[in-house]
């Protein structure tokens, strides 16, 4: 009896498990635009490994723009260090992570201002791809 018994519970297990829907992957959108002047980026791709280039826009309209599709709860991380002095001048700088085409974290502005011979500003955002 006892052996019937853990072998029911065993089945109801298993299939309550293979019952689970898997979570719907999310499309993440690393998004920088108004920057005239060469800057750094550094992100997270889909499988959480840090990249790092070099970006050289064409103009004030060029957008660099990197693609993934990521699991919920996967971590998102996009960083940029530039030195263009334009950027306090002008409205089109814009700095974000979208998940399925909506801003979860975004800049307008810079964080970090650091001077010297070059100035050089810095932003960062960071966080998770949403559970729902």
């Amino acid at each position: 009896m006892n052996k019937v018994l853990i072998i029911i519970i065993g089945m109801l297990a298993f299939l309550g498990f293979s019952c689970q829907k898997e979570a719907d992957l999310k499309k993440v959108d690393y998004y920088i635009t108004g920057l005239t002047e060469a800057y750094t980026v550094v992100y997270l791709d889909q499988d959480g490994n840090s990249v790092s280039t070099m970006v050289n826009p064409t103009g004030l309209s060029y957008k660099w723009i990197k693609t993934f599709q990521m699991e919920p709860g996967s971590p998102v991380y996009l960083y940029a260090k530039f030195t263009d002095n334009d950027v306090d001048l002008t409205m089109k700088f814009n700095f974000g992570i979208l998940v399925n085409g909506k801003y979860e974290y975004q800049a307008k502005a810079n964080d970090k201002v650091t001077y010297g011979i070059d100035t050089i500003y810095e932003v960062k955002r960071s966080g998770i791809v949403p559970l729902d």
